[in-house]
């Protein structure tokens, strides 16, 4: 009787504590240094091809975003960042005729941040995705946290 509850009380413990390492946090932090990692979806009609060559770093803070330009110059961009969630039916009403609109129905965490008419980011369950300009969607690139810059 006592390895039946002994059983019953480890087995309540560890399914806790999985479910709360799987739950998406409700308050994610997007601050950091970012790289490009991969284009997600560009509009055909666009000339340009970002590599991780010619990509620029990103810089998420509390209130802009900045963004570190190859040759060196910077432009720093004042956000709010005000969080919403990214409903599956008006998703693709966000994207510039002859974009390609990607699938996101197997995301469970699907969160949109407002920065200024030129940007937004996506949080993806835990891909965080540049988007802009922020309405007609012209690009995404998805972008990989670089820890210790």
């Amino acid at each position: 009787m006592k390895k039946t509850i002994l059983v019953i009380l480890l087995t309540s413990i560890i399914s806790l504590g999985f479910l709360a390492a799987c739950t998406p946090a409700e308050d994610e932090d997007i601050s950091g240094y970012y790289r490009f990692k991969k284009t997600i979806s560009v509009n055909v009609a666009s000339s340009q091809f970002t590599t991780k060559e010619n990509a620029p770093d990103y810089v998420i803070t509390d209130e802009s975003l900045i963004i570190l330009y190859k040759d060196g110059t910077y432009e720093q961009v004042s956000a709010g960042f005000e969080k919403s969630e990214v409903e599956l039916g008006t998703f693709a009403s966000l994207f510039a005729v002859g974009s390609k609109v990607p699938d996101i129905s197997g995301y469970t965490q699907r969160h949109q941040y407002s920065i200024d008419r030129h940007y937004c980011l996506f949080v993806m369950d835990d891909e965080v995705w540049l988007a802009g300009p922020s309405s007609d969607i012209w690009f995404i690139y998805q972008l990989v946290k670089v820890e210790g810059e």
